[in-house]
């Protein structure tokens, strides 16, 4: 009796270490899955947090690309606007021109006949700030030290002449140029460039009867080289007479806007 006994406790005791065992391996379990699940939602919550900062970028962007487009919108309207008024400008030019029998293309062909004219007798032309200049070299418009114009520059004179009769809005500027070179029988720089650009002018009024009010003499002596003053080449492309021609092209606009 006492043997059976001992034998149901043991088996009592196995049956309760056994079922010991399998609840600790399932409680063991169970944390591993509550743990890899607590990873998982710690892993996505991560993952919210970087899509909704993505999507605060993302509407941050959008934002200033519709400002950039307002922006980009009132430019495009503006360009047409001016875009616009200049097309209407032209188109007035034209009638305008067209009532006086010219036209654009014929005062370009115009310009670049006189260009030509200028650049076949000798004469160096560029165009600067709106205005023609004309440099005419000095050793066939003046003799040595002298202020009386030579007959070559009576040449280049009678294709200024010929411009200022053909565009009487046309304004001209004369402008005397020197070397270093000092100037002999007690005179100076400044007094011959000056009095050589005189001449020019001289020329013009009295023998091409052009209109005084549209004519401006100065002299600038040896103060704006074109060339270096140490060789003969350079000083005689510094002894020079430039004629600046101002096409007065605010005429052109009032002539739009009539």
């Amino acid at each position: 009796m006492n043997t059976m006994k001992h034998s149901i406790y043991g088996f009592v005791l196995a049956a309760l270490l056994l079922a010991s065992c399998v609840s600790s391996k399932k409680y063991q379990s169970a944390n591993l899955q509550i743990d890899q699940l607590n990873n998982q939602v710690s892993q996505l919550n991560s993952k919210i947090a970087d899509n909704q900062k993505q999507i605060s970028d993302n509407s941050k962007l959008i934002t200033e690309l519709q400002k950039a487009n307002e922006v980009n919108s009132k430019d495009a309207a503006d360009c047409r606007a001016v875009k616009e008024e200049l097309r209407r400008k032209k188109e007035n030019l034209d009638k305008a021109l067209a009532a006086r029998g010219t036209s654009l293309e014929e005062i370009e062909a115009k310009a670049e006949a006189a260009v030509k004219k200028f650049e076949d007798i000798g004469c160096e032309v560029s165009y600067k700030n709106g205005r023609f200049h004309i440099s005419i070299p000095d050793n066939f418009s003046f003799k040595s030290g002298s202020a009386t114009v030579a007959p070559k520059g009576r040449e280049a004179l009678n294709i200024v002449a010929q411009v200022m009769y053909d565009n009487p809005g046309v304004q001209t500027m004369i402008v005397g140029h020197s070397d270093t070179t000092v100037v002999k029988g007690g005179g100076d720089n400044w007094s011959l460039s000056t009095e050589r650009a005189n001449a020019i002018v001289r020329v013009l009024e009295d023998v091409y009867n052009i209109n005084p009010k549209r004519l401006t003499a100065a002299g600038q002596s040896k103060f704006n080289p074109v060339a270096s003053n140490d060789t003969p080449e350079g000083r005689a492309k510094n002894r020079r007479i430039e004629i600046i021609i101002n096409p007065d092209l605010s005429r052109l606009w009032d002539m739009m806007e009539e």
